[in-house]
């Protein structure tokens, strides 16, 4: 019975068709209507560790990791006139137990309403995505780390000079827009050049960080903000604080840096002492800048020292009223 060339090209085409399948390195299985395995390619040796005859029959959710099989579930559901072709992401076990990922490209078959799966190992992929991934964690502590360095002072751990800036733009910017008050304390170690020169520049360190300690200590709300301003002089932000209250919190701070009873035999006092000069503002909205602010709490600074230091001294803005506290005897 002689062939017809239709069906010699039949045969070759299925002759091809089949070295392509079998030779290929992705595994090729072919499922029914109700998901079960009923071609399976022999990469499976390759992929997943078993031979074709062992995952014959069984159903496509059988190797799927715990985890990820309510995805892969969905997306069999969809799987078909609809949406002829789905790709998926997921793990599969391996014979030897070890869970693999593999990439999985469905094809809905519409002549039995099966399913055709080009599954390859992705592995290697997924495990330099999660080996960059770690590292790219890692650059980003590190540059979390780098930008909190750059905001804080070296020697006391405080927000520097140019972070207390930025933070004291921002605090402005906010209390205009909310029109609530913006309190600012700036403060100054007693006589701390005459306590450098009685008892030595490491000793001076030592206490510029006790200080800062203290300070930081008392100032504890997530939006305030206490900074080294320069030298011996530090400056904390009060957001939502008006003049009474940055006078309380400024002579809660210069009674808790008494307490250090830092010995200190060139002031009056004995001990470490700091002068606190205390204002508050509330922003018009014509207002573009701090500096009134600024200059207002330096000029209560100035003034508690004038009068005798170891105090707290507190300007409204216009510099016309405000209040001192001093020691208590």
């Amino acid at each position: 019975m002689h062939q017809t060339e239709t069906e010699t090209s039949d045969r070759a085409d299925a002759a091809a068709y089949r070295l392509i399948v079998e030779n290929a390195v992705d595994l090729i299985v072919r499922g029914d209507a109700a998901r079960n395995r009923i071609f399976v390619s022999p990469s499976s040796r390759e992929v997943l560790g078993f031979e074709p005859a062992e995952l014959l029959g069984r159903h496509a959710y059988q190797l799927v990791h715990p985890k990820d099989l309510d995805r892969v579930a969905a997306t069999f559901g969809m799987v078909g006139t609809d949406n002829p072709r789905l790709d998926l992401v997921f793990r599969m076990r391996r014979k030897d137990g070890r869970y693999i990922w593999v990439e999985a490209r469905y094809r809905h078959l519409a002549e039995d309403n099966g399913i055709l799966a080009i599954i390859r190992d992705i592995s290697a992929q997924k495990s330099a995505e999660q080996r960059l991934a770690e590292a790219n964690a890692k650059l980003a502590e590190a540059n979390r780390a780098l930008q909190e360095m750059a905001h804080r002072d070296g020697l006391t751990g405080l927000a520097n000079r140019r972070h207390f800036d930025e933070s004291l733009l921002q605090a402005f910017r906010g209390a205009r827009r909310r029109r609530c008050p913006l309190g600012l304390l700036m403060l100054d170690i007693d006589h701390f050049k005459a306590y450098n020169d009685r008892y030595g520049h490491i000793a001076g360190d030592a206490r510029l960080r006790r200080v800062a300690c203290a300070v930081q200590e008392v100032v504890r709300r997530p939006d305030d903000i206490a900074a080294r301003y320069g030298g011996e002089e530090f400056a904390v932000l009060l957001p939502a604080t008006d003049l009474e209250g940055a006078i309380a919190v400024g002579d809660t701070i210069r009674l808790a840096i008494g307490a250090l009873l830092i010995e200190h035999l060139g002031s009056p006092s004995g001990t470490a002492s700091v002068s606190v000069g205390a204002s508050s503002v509330l922003p018009r909205t014509t207002d573009r800048d701090p500096v009134r602010l600024v200059d207002t709490a330096d000029r209560a600074l100035y003034r508690a020292k004038a009068g005798g230091r170891n105090q707290v001294c507190g300007l409204a803005m216009a510099g016309l009223t405000g209040a001192c506290r001093r020691p208590r005897q």
